[in-house]
């Protein structure tokens, strides 16, 4: 495998429909890593929550994670990234970020519907700050 460029796990984590699988820790040390769904914002990794989601919970006692984006299909993939999060309970403009993440995720459908739906769910934006960043891609790719 060799290394990825910025500009490359840039490109990677914009491409298509991967999910980001996103690593907190509970009260008791226990890892807990989640799905989900994720839009770039400049430098920031930006996903939609529900406050009492338990990695909403434990984002809101302990704002470090780490994030892994990976391609299962060959040529193989990934970028893994260490962060620290910022929660922003019921924000105005939420709807903004549900719509826009659900326009990437959900193809054929109305994306401002689902928005809608998805921001009757969710209260809280959960933005992390890329501090460490590492991309491999397979030597083919």
């Amino acid at each position: 495998m060799r290394a990825m460029s910025d500009a490359e796990m840039r490109a990677f984590l914009e491409y298509g429909t991967r999910t980001a699988k996103i690593s907190t820790v509970a009260a008791d040390g226990r890892p807990h890593v989640v799905p989900v769904w994720f839009v770039l914002d400049g430098e920031d990794l930006v996903v939609t929550s529900n406050s009492g989601s338990a990695k909403a919970r434990h984002l809101a006692r302990d704002p470090r994670v780490a994030v892994c984006v990976d391609d299962e299909r060959p040529p193989y993939a990934f970028v893994a990234l260490r962060g620290t999060v910022t929660l922003h309970p019921n924000p105005p403009d939420l709807l903004a970020w549900t719509t826009r993440i659900a326009a990437r995720y959900l193809t054929g459908v109305d994306a401002a519907e689902a928005g809608r739906r998805y921001a009757e769910l969710d209260d809280l934006i959960v933005r992390v700050r890329v501090e460490h960043a590492l991309g491999y891609a397979d030597v083919a790719a």
